[in-house]
């Protein structure tokens, strides 16, 4: 009889230890999100990051969302971005947007923590949010955003976003701020880039001076016999020594030139060829790249058509026709360009603009800095 009984109670307690199993498979199997929040949570020692749970799990977000808080952050699921964790200064800025039920809606991963200057960045449905220590966290999305990754990202002359972007007026015009300058959203019309006075994407032109007009970099070194600013000739020391290692040899004419220093020039080219011819080969004080500290005009050794365009078919010419992108130079006032750029044809006249807008403007096909960053043309003052 007491044996039995023992039967009984050992059937019975696995009877209930297989049903108490059975349910909390069913009850994780069973949750609107499968399971999905409590399987990212105990993954990758993300229970360790975020802590203990601080709410039950919710199901009562739009397009059949989920989410659930803990102690240092929270993870939420929906069917179409999968589910992912959201935590301090960008989940602060994503709720500024009324978390999923705004403009951005859900994440669609992570946050990756491995961009330049220690950034982060998390995907969201409708953008990006942006974060590094120096600016906080931006929201980056739509034209602005596609101009912005074309050029690089943060990577580009323009950095990280400072700010959102400002939308207002009929016809819609946006503008956001970055580190290096602003980008311009139009309805019905192109994006546009205006990069600082101190970024090394600078846009100047026969419209747009120096600012201030006598203006001197604060980088400035020496690179050869020239000046330039402290990046700009790193880059041409490497483009020398590319050169040279297939046998090119490349000289270094004029890098910056002050407002005075081109006052001088330009006065003298007015008094040999006139105001009209003056204005079409050198640009007037102000007005000239030369004073960015981001040009360099090159040669070669013998002088061999020197700042002439014939300069074209030198080895130095062929060499920065071909080569120069791939150190962040671009031949400025290109061939047949000229009712863009104001100048006439200068293959020996090279403008850093860093390597990654170098190579987007090659992979992509444009031949000015007008035309890239979609500014007005500038043939005249």
């Amino acid at each position: 009889m007491q044996t039995k009984r023992l039967i009984s109670l050992l059937i019975a307690a696995v009877a209930v230890v297989g049903m108490t199993m059975g349910g909390s498979v069913a009850a994780v199997a069973q949750t609107p999100d499968n399971g999905a929040i409590a399987t990212k949570h105990a993954s990758g020692g993300n229970a360790v990051r975020l802590g203990n749970a601080k709410t039950p799990l919710r199901c009562s977000l739009p397009q059949g969302g989920c989410y659930r808080d803990y102690r240092n952050g929270s993870i939420y699921w929906s069917p179409a971005s999968g589910a992912h964790i959201v935590l301090g200064a960008i989940s602060a800025r994503w709720a500024t947007f009324n978390w999923e039920r705004g403009l951005l809606g859900y994440p669609i991963s992570d946050e990756n923590c491995t961009l330049i200057s220690r950034g982060c960045v998390q995907q969201y449905q409708g953008g990006n949010i942006y974060w590094q220590s120096s600016v906080g966290a931006h929201t980056v999305r739509g034209g602005i955003g596609s101009k912005w990754g074309q050029m690089g990202f943060e990577r580009s002359p323009l950095g990280y976003p400072v700010g959102e972007e400002n939308c207002a007026g009929r016809p819609v015009s946006c503008l956001q701020l970055f580190l290096g300058g602003t980008i311009t959203w139009k309805a019905g019309s192109a994006v546009s880039v205006n990069p600082n006075a101190g970024s090394i994407g600078i846009v100047v032109n026969k419209r747009r001076p120096n600012a201030p007009i006598n203006r001197i970099p604060p980088d400035l070194v020496w690179s050869g016999s020239q000046l330039m600013r402290r990046e700009a000739a790193t880059q041409m020391s490497q483009l020398i020594s590319g050169a040279s290692a297939i046998g090119v040899p490349v000289t270094l004419v004029s890098g910056f030139r002050s407002y005075d220093t081109q006052a001088g020039l330009y006065n003298n080219y007015v008094w040999q060829y006139g105001q009209a011819v003056a204005d079409t080969i050198s640009a007037r004080p102000g007005y000239s790249e030369h004073q960015t500290g981001l040009v360099m005009d090159i040669g070669t050794p013998n002088g061999t058509c020197a700042l002439q365009a014939c300069f074209v078919i030198t080895p130095a010419g062929q060499f920065a026709a071909a080569n120069a992108w791939r150190y962040g130079f671009i031949v400025r006032y290109p061939q047949g360009y000229d009712s863009i750029t104001g100048y006439s044809y200068e293959p020996w006249h090279l403008r850093y603009i860093g390597v990654r807008a170098a190579t987007d403007m090659r992979n992509r096909g444009f031949k000015t800095l007008e035309q890239y960053f979609g500014l007005s043309s500038a043939p005249k003052y």
